[in-house]
């Protein structure tokens, strides 16, 4: 398989980040910025998976390990880890696990995530994940190299669709 260089005007470390708790959300979508790389978010499996369809060049997955998606469906990072390196095992994309729940950690390594991390989050140790699992060999997608601006639209999606969600919960309460 031939090996795709990321084009230069995006070769930041892009993060996917998955968790339905928008204030975890957002909180982790601010540290990955800070530090200069790309955040992409998604607060349920399906759409995780969608983004990893649409953005050939995430490097590192962040997901919580339980969350409740918008049908009330119980899902989990458990599951959008299994799923994503079935559909994409050549892309070399790095998992990293967060749970309230230590029991979670157990499954760290049948998965094959780089690294659990307990909640509350703790920002320093994310940053360490993050830079751990950049360590390894990037993203080789096979689709053809894009330009930032699919980055840009893709973030601008996650963005809104994250924001309708909360409005959505909110005006529920």
């Amino acid at each position: 398989m031939q090996k795709i260089e990321m084009p230069k005007d995006v070769q930041a470390m892009t993060v996917l980040v998955v968790d339905d708790d928008a204030e975890a959300l957002d909180e982790m979508q601010d540290i990955v910025d800070l530090e200069g790389w790309n955040a992409i978010i998604a607060d349920d499996v399906d759409m995780a998976l969608e983004v990893l369809e649409w953005y050939p060049y995430i490097g590192v997955v962040v997901t919580d390990v339980h969350f409740r998606d918008p049908t009330g469906d119980m899902s989990n990072g458990t599951q959008l880890i299994s799923r994503a390196k079935a559909r994409y095992p050549d892309r070399g994309i790095k998992f990293i696990l967060l749970s309230g729940d230590p029991d979670a950690a157990k499954s760290i390594e049948q998965l094959g995530a780089i690294e659990f991390l307990s909640k509350p989050l703790d920002a320093d140790r994310l940053i360490a994940a993050i830079r751990s699992g950049a360590e390894g060999d990037a993203a080789s997608p096979s689709d053809p190299p894009v330009s930032s601006d699919l980055l840009q639209a893709v973030q601008d999606t996650t963005q809104r669709l994250h924001d309708q969600r909360v409005k959505a919960q909110e005006a529920a309460q």
